[in-house]
């Protein structure tokens, strides 16, 4: 058994705790039991004393009373005398020795152990009680005197003397019984304390044993204790410390893996239309451009890959102050259908490039939204150029603007290719594109639809999709409606 752990110690300590508390309780009781003993003896030897007394007043027969004195003396085991006022003794008998007629002398081990004071006291009519040691008994003596009157009223005292070796036998003998009982109480404390702190601690070595798996970075581990207790509460606590450092060291690997996804496409996208610049460029410096139209078509091709990569930047630029929390646009009342007719004005060529069919149904009575005007029209330019490109020619897009609980609805619904399953969880990722063949000169950045959750939720809105294969996709916003107009 190891010495510094946690079994030993409570062990230790409630052994210890025990041995204390009945070494104090069995001192406790030894001293109570032998005053009680003493209290007990002095009250009967008072009481004798008081009958010695009594037949002293009353029996004039100096031969009867030293007859019936003897008898006292054998029955009680005692050394009985009777003084006159004069301190002479005129009875002594038991304990095999007599003073009889010779004055009370403290210098005298068979009058001992009482004091000259104890006897001033008697003659002043005072009872007396004195415990001491008697070298002529070779014991401890318990002594008790008695004053009294005989029948001429005449000042007398009865003095008894009565050695406690027997009370102090049966003393011991309670003592050692104590000390069995002690033993006895101590062995057994120690053994249920041993069963006692294992189980105490039984739950704390499962608690470290989990703290050490979470320092190696396991956090899969619980303990499973189910008592209210403190212990309880403390593995309540560690599994929910656990089950949060898991979640976090996910998050941040997580986040780690989007870090790197981000880096590698940032590179991506910028290296494809540097790769298209310097080839571009490359090829006028070589002399291979041979007329002023080609030439021009070059630096046309040199600018279109600059404004992609202004327009990438601008938008990582954007992603990233809102991804921090800094929405810098002003929102104020907006009238929506101004906004999407608007929007639709900067798309006619397209669609009409494209040749589908776009149908808008707008409800009669709008209530305006608080929002930026200019950050609204980029999310909705954003979605129906979606449309429009994922859309077939002859293909429909609609277009549906509807109020309902204090909010506004708009749903972008197109029958173009539609978004799988897999795809479909991913799209408001940074980079993503579910149509992997798109090339570069027909497809954004990417960011397109992260940036577009982003402004909605910071409008306070919301959005979803829904989507089917060769079906078509359904983008839906929801947006609060300006309350001050509603009121």
């Amino acid at each position: 058994m190891k010495l510094n752990n946690i079994v030993t110690k409570l062990w230790v300590i409630m052994t210890i705790l025990v041995l204390v508390v009945i070494g104090i309780a069995g001192a406790v009781q030894t001293s109570f039991m032998e005053g009680l003993y003493y209290e007990q003896q002095a009250r009967q030897f008072k009481a004798l004393g008081n009958k010695v007394a009594e037949i002293a007043r009353l029996e004039q027969d100096p031969v009867a009373l030293d007859n019936k004195a003897a008898l006292i003396a054998e029955l009680y085991n005692a050394n009985v005398m009777i003084l006159n006022k004069k301190g002479i003794v005129m009875q002594c008998q038991g304990m095999g020795m007599s003073t009889k007629n010779m004055p009370m002398d403290m210098n005298n081990p068979h009058h001992g152990p009482m004091s000259m004071e104890d006897i001033e006291r008697l003659y002043q009519g005072q009872a007396v009680v004195h415990k001491g040691n008697n070298p002529f008994f070779k014991t401890d003596v318990l002594s008790v005197g008695i004053p009294f009157k005989d029948h001429d009223n005449v000042n007398r005292a009865v003095i008894i003397h009565a050695p406690l070796e027997p009370l102090a036998s049966e003393l011991k003998h309670l003592q050692m019984l104590i000390i069995y009982t002690a033993v006895g109480g101590i062995i057994l404390a120690a053994l249920l304390s041993l069963v006692f702190s294992r189980i105490i601690s039984r739950p704390l070595v499962k608690m470290n044993k989990v703290a050490l798996e979470m320092a190696s970075g396991n956090y899969q581990h619980r303990v499973d204790i189910r008592s209210k207790d403190e212990i309880g509460l403390l593995s309540d606590s560690l599994n929910t410390l656990s089950s949060r450092l898991q979640e976090k060291i996910t998050q941040l690997e997580a986040q780690e893996q989007i870090r790197r996804e981000f880096v590698s496409n940032v590179a991506h996208e910028i290296k494809t239309p540097l790769a298209i610049m310097q080839g571009f460029t490359e090829t006028m410096l070589d002399g291979l451009v041979k007329d002023e139209k080609e030439r021009e078509t070059y630096l046309g091709n040199i600018l279109d890959e600059i404004n992609r990569l202004k327009r990438l930047v601008n938008e990582i630029l954007d992603l990233k102050r809102m991804e921090e929390g800094h929405f810098d646009f002003d929102k104020e009342p907006c009238d929506l259908k101004v906004l999407i007719y608007r929007v639709l004005g900067k798309l006619n060529q397209l669609v009409e490039q494209k040749g589908v069919n776009l149908k808008l149904n707008l409800e009669k009575r709008l209530l305006p939204v608080t929002c930026n005007s200019d950050r609204m029209e980029r999310v909705l330019i954003n979605l129906i150029d979606n449309a429009v490109r994922h859309t077939p020619e002859g293909g429909k897009i609609f277009i549906y603007v509807t109020s309902k609980a204090n909010q506004v609805h708009i749903r972008i619904r197109d029958t173009g290719v539609g978004i799988s399953p897999e795809d479909l969880p991913m799209i408001w990722e940074r980079f993503y594109k579910a149509d992997k063949s798109r090339s570069r000169t027909q497809g954004g950045t990417g960011l397109g639809l992260a940036i577009v959750k982003k402004i909605v939720e910071a409008h306070g809105g919301q959005i979803y999709v829904e989507s089917k294969l060769n079906e078509g996709t359904s983008f839906n916003i929801v947006l609060p409606v300006n309350q001050c107009s509603v009121a």
